[in-house]
């Protein structure tokens, strides 16, 4: 706490020579303190609190306000609302701290449905394959056979994190098979390859980053020594997510109505021809600007960092909201109801999303774009939905229940592997999709986790020994020896 309060202190000195507003420095200040702590109080990335702490306050608030410290502008310029925008985040993060103590009174990892499932030895690396090839599977199964609503294919789609829990067991398998000398191997390289593939070719910003991130939880959790590979490796991964990956995504438009092989050739032509990339980049840019988007930097900084800087949409939709344009609890009642099966609720209505709220406030939308995303973040529509309400009550009872579902399904995080799928999966949801990604995680996403718990440890490893034509057989000792790193005031 004492290195958090120097560099917050410091901070606070750089957003005042930048003439930022002193009260959104102070409570920026408080907001970096209070998220600190909670961190700490949940016990890091020890528990599925803990991680979603980190990308909540660092995807949502942190880096939005430290890119506008470095490129040396106000971090309360160009926004509407900007200190009932930050003060929304720091009572939200109270709120958060409050829930997290809550949490740990009312502990459910001990009663964990994945602890029963837990073996004396475990051969990740096989589990890793049997994982891909049961994604492999599923998504072959939605090309042949198409989706009909409430249907098989359909429901399997909704559940399927088995790719990117084969990534994440691969890895562990890798570094634990090798002793620590690699962190890949032949499976993870594929898998890896793969989603690539699929990143590339759906100009996906999400699709292109989420296996960096499957790896470096899985490093993490094994503990892997890292060796100047491992950083030159990541600066070149940093380099490519902002200076390809951004502008790729930016270009997404120009895909539209192409299958597969037609977007390969498409990303071959931009990549020989960067300056027909560059120029569409800088028109995409142009006109968010004339539409009001993406207009909280002085200069545009790319789509990667503003995608990571959810501040501005949040702005446009609270400054909305300040005005009386209330939701009620409309959304979050058709939200819940929405978890239910297909077959018992037929009739389905998906009217509220981050699309409409762009619609009703002419945020950056043609009058007959229906598909396009927008993304909010859960306070954003909490305070959309209740005002002040919805940060002092809503949010943290969705929270708790959040919270407590999730440790009774993957258990105890430092004896069993499957709660670092739910840390990946917080990694894209947390920041970006209100308050209908908790909800949708509350049912969809821990029956998904249950599944993948009972593949992993009963179906998985036999594909896995089946298509390797061999079993890893790890020293015999518990999965309880190998767990996450600890934070320095859990050591």
């Amino acid at each position: 706490m004492s290195k958090t309060f120097v560099f917050a202190s410091i901070f606070f000195c750089v957003q005042q020579i930048e003439h930022t507003g002193f009260l959104f420095s102070l409570l920026y200040f408080a907001f970096l303190i209070l998220a600190v702590v909670a961190f700490n109080v949940a016990g890091g990335f020890t528990r599925i609190s803990g991680a979603y702490i980190f990308w909540y306050s660092t995807l949502i608030v942190i880096f939005g306000v430290t890119w506008k410290a470095v490129v040396g502008e106000a971090a309360d310029s160009n926004l509407y609302t900007p200190l009932l925008d930050i003060s929304l985040y720091t009572a939200s993060m109270v709120m958060l701290l409050l829930v997290t103590l809550l949490n740990k009174k009312i502990d459910f990892r001990s009663m964990g449905v994945g602890g029963g499932f837990s073996t004396g030895e475990f051969n990740y690396t096989g589990a890793g394959l049997g994982c891909l090839i049961v994604w492999y599977a599923i998504i072959y199964a939605d090309m042949l056979f198409g989706q009909a609503p409430g249907g098989l294919v359909s429901a399997l789609n909704q559940v399927n994190v088995f790719g990117l829990l084969g990534l994440i067991l691969g890895t562990i398998g890798a570094i634990k098979d090798s002793g620590g000398r690699r962190s890949t191997n032949w499976i993870t390289i594929i898998g890896f390859g793969y989603f690539g593939y699929l990143g590339v070719a759906s100009f996906s910003k999400q699709a292109m980053l989420t296996p960096i991130i499957c790896w470096v939880v899985g490093a993490f959790y094994s503990r892997l020594k890292v060796r100047s590979v491992h950083v030159v490796a990541a600066v070149v991964m940093v380099v490519l997510s902002f200076g390809f990956v951004s502008r790729l995504s930016a270009s997404r438009d120009l895909a539209e109505g192409l299958d597969y092989p037609q977007r390969l050739r498409l990303v071959i032509y931009l990549t020989t021809h960067w300056s027909v990339l560059e120029a569409h980049v800088k028109d995409h840019e142009e006109m968010n600007a004339e539409n009001g988007v993406g207009e909280w930097y002085d200069t545009p900084q790319g789509s990667l960092v503003e995608r990571l800087s959810m501040i501005p949409p949040d702005d446009a939709l609270v400054a909305y909201s300040e005005k009386g344009h209330y939701e009620g609890m409309a959304p979050v009642e058709q939200y819940f109801s929405n978890v239910l099966p297909h077959f018992v609720r037929p009739d389905k209505q998906s009217t509220y999303s981050g699309n409409m709220y762009a619609h009703e406030m002419g945020y950056g939308l043609s009058a007959d774009d229906t598909t396009t995303g927008i993304s909010f973040s859960p306070v954003a529509e909490a305070y959309h939905c209740e005002g002040w309400g919805g940060i002092f009550w809503l949010l943290p009872v969705i929270w708790i229940m959040l919270f407590s579902s999730v440790d009774f399904i993957v258990g105890d995080m430092v004896k069993y592997p499957w709660g670092m799928m739910v840390v990946v999966w917080f990694a894209h949801v947390v920041p970006e999709q209100l308050l209908l990604g908790m909800i949708y995680f509350l049912a969809y996403g821990n029956f998904g986790m249950l599944l993948a718990i009972i593949g992993v440890t009963r179906i998985a490893p036999i594909l896995g020994a089946l298509f390797m034509g061999r079993t890893v057989s790890p020293p015999s000792r518990r999965m309880g020896r190998v767990g996450p790193i600890l934070t320095r005031s859990q050591a």
